[in-house]
């Protein structure tokens, strides 16, 4: 994991960029994910991720010093198409890279 302050809001809270890969196991709901560079999270004002997985930045949720992302993938096939869908439980995402924008004191 790697983190950077990448600047300062004018009532003082952090914007961080914070990088890190996924679990080896994913637990339904999202995995949890520290955030060493501030004592509280505020906000993620945007997520990304690699390997064609979905992250949606409205969809992770904050408390203290952590985040909590839920990933979603799409699962076509021929039959039909429809909106993302969680990851199953149990998916390895150790070589998945995670990128997020935080806002935090």
């Amino acid at each position: 994991m790697a983190e950077a302050i990448i600047g300062r809001l004018a009532d003082g809270r952090l914007l961080v960029l914070v990088t890190f890969t996924g679990p080896s196991s994913y637990t339904s709901g999202g995995f949890s994910q520290a955030v060493k560079s501030v004592r509280d999270v505020d906000a993620v004002l945007s997520i990304s991720c690699s390997g064609g997985y979905k992250v949606d930045p409205a969809a992770v949720t904050v408390e203290a010093g952590s985040i909590t992302v839920p990933v979603y993938y799409y699962d076509y096939d021929a039959a039909s198409d429809g909106p993302a869908v969680e990851v199953p439980a149990g998916t390895d995402l150790s070589g998945v890279s995670f990128q997020a924008i935080i806002v935090g004191h």
